[in-house]
């Protein structure tokens, strides 16, 4: 049996009333497999950057020249995606990813039961 709280605010069959919270064993591994891949493809744009700058710096200024401000420019870009995603996270934005659009349908009813 659904608990009335956990009901509030929900459109009437909204799938969300009957699942299930996340497990913490799921929960774990969704984070450890998240942990996983930022740190592997981290890994990977780091050796990827190091070896531009070996290159760079071995073939002489000119090959320094040619990249180095399409990379800055990637950088200061990937940086500022993560500072976006950041906010996101930290103002809640992932809590409720499913909920917006029942409250779009919900919305929808009602202006079509007003309509003549």
């Amino acid at each position: 049996m659904i608990s009335p709280a956990r009901n509030e605010g929900t459109v009437p069959g909204d799938p969300r009333a009957a699942t299930p919270p996340m497990t913490p064993k799921a929960r774990l591994f969704l984070w450890s497999f998240s942990v996983a891949m930022v740190v592997t493809a981290g890994a990977a744009f780091f050796m990827k950057v190091c070896d531009f700058f070996v290159t760079a710096t071995t073939r002489g200024t000119d090959a320094l020249a040619s990249f180095l401000i399409p990379v800055l420019t990637y950088l200061i870009v990937a940086a500022g995606f993560f500072c976006l995603f950041g906010w996101a996270y930290l103002s809640g934005q992932f809590r409720d990813v499913e909920g917006p659009k029942y409250r779009m349908l919900q919305m929808q009813d009602e202006i079509d039961a007003r309509e003549p």
